[in-house]
């Protein structure tokens, strides 16, 4: 695989991700309280906001190796 069609899939994940985001803060931004990260869905948030992190970090790589090669 290209680095152009890795890039394609990567952001075409980080954009689920976006969504998924704003649907999980929508639903249950009222029910994470700050004083108590210890929850459920805390820890979701927290696995996503980490796989997000991730997968900008290799966007950015690509798009290194995408410059690089031209």
């Amino acid at each position: 695989m290209n680095y152009v069609e890795q890039h394609h899939q990567l952001v075409v994940e980080k954009m689920k991700l976006d969504k998924f985001f704003s649907l999980f803060l929508e639903k249950f931004e009222r029910k994470m309280d700050p004083e108590k990260t210890n929850t459920p869905i805390w820890d979701l948030y927290k696995k996503k906001t980490k796989e997000y992190n991730e997968l900008c970090q290799e966007i950015r790589n690509t798009e290194y190796w995408i410059r690089k090669a031209v």
